[in-house]
């Protein structure tokens, strides 16, 4: 009878462990699909860090509108887009996708005019004088970061452009997977559960241009995903814009570790989950800082939605977690 007793016990210890084990190991999940998105401008041969991103496998990577389309960085400057031009979402096949692969060119208002254009740019089928993509896809690149750097890991560069959402603030790339193939990268699961009222959540970033990857944990504030404006002073109050989204906190004294950089970078629940994205945020009189994420509970089922190429479209609806028992 004793013999049976501490055979069950130890059974009952064991158990115990290797459940604590997991959830730890899900808790301090190391997901290495975050990544750093990098921008050459044209004419150069150094890439430069402007934002964080995720890689799904399969060649698909996620970031945030306004690090894949150049308009973002024109409202930066102040200059006034009209609602038409600055709301693009990409459908291919759609009419109001004409300028997709256009080319902004800024205009210098007349003023010798009686009545001046106030129209600060106008678009080009083809790269003139002064003038820039819409998109940067053709000049972004996208690398990996993996715990500590390594010479061997490749730095990607993005081949296409299959979803824009401003409202979202998200966007869909593409790049070549074979590319990534040999690094063994292990993409998470996008989950469509919504988040809960203080749910710790990791957030993954390269914050400031740092590489690698940064971490830190946030509480969510509220569950209710929400059209928020953008608060971000750079951005002249008559340019800025809202997007979905659901606030967690950071404590005092861990607010560099979220900034610019960081748009883009995922946001995972205890799991290993990617429950959504960085998209902006504020600091808090109290010392604390907000981070506003663009949950993937509201823009997945966008993406069903979309009129992205089946194929593309699998790979991202098939990241979709399994539900939970």
């Amino acid at each position: 009878m004793k013999k049976k007793f501490w055979v069950f016990l130890l059974s009952a210890v064991c158990s115990i462990f290797f459940v604590f084990v997991s959830q730890a190991q899900q808790f301090f999940t190391n997901p290495d699909s975050v990544g750093i998105i990098l921008l050459r401008p044209e004419g150069e041969s150094q890439f430069e860090p402007i934002g964080s991103g995720v890689y799904l496998g399969r060649g698909i990577v996620l970031t945030n509108w306004h690090i894949a389309t150049n308009a973002a960085l024109l409202i930066l400057q102040g200059i006034d887009f009209k609602n038409e031009d600055q709301l693009l979402n990409y459908q291919i096949g759609s009419r109001s996708n004409s300028q997709i692969n256009a080319w902004i060119c800024l205009v210098a208002p007349n003023f010798n005019s009686p009545r001046p254009d106030r129209l600060q740019y106008r678009f080009s089928e083809t790269n003139t004088d002064n003038c820039i993509p819409y998109n940067l896809t053709k000049w972004q690149a996208f690398r990996p970061s993996p715990p500590t750097p390594s010479p061997i890991i490749p730095t990607v560069p993005l081949k296409q452009l299959l979803f824009l959402d401003r409202n979202l603030e998200v966007a869909v790339v593409k790049l070549a997977p074979e590319e990534l193939d040999a690094i063994d990268l292990s993409p998470p699961c996008l989950e469509i559960q919504p988040v809960k009222q203080g749910e710790k959540l990791t957030i993954k970033s390269h914050a400031y241009g740092r590489y690698p990857a940064v971490t830190v944990t946030a509480t969510v504030q509220d569950d209710k995903p929400m059209l928020r404006t953008d608060p971000d002073p750079r951005v002249p109050v008559k340019n800025r814009y809202a997007a979905m989204s659901i606030v967690a906190t950071l404590p005092p004294g861990q607010g560099d570790l979220v900034g610019p950089g960081s748009s883009g970078g995922p946001v995972f629940n205890r799991n290993g989950r990617l429950v959504g994205l960085v998209w902006t945020g504020q600091d808090l009189p109290d010392g604390t800082k907000e981070v506003w994420i663009t949950p993937a509970s509201v823009w997945l089922p966008k993406l069903e939605q979309a009129r992205i190429p089946d194929e593309d479209l699998n790979k991202v609806l098939d990241a979709s977690c399994p539900a939970r028992l």
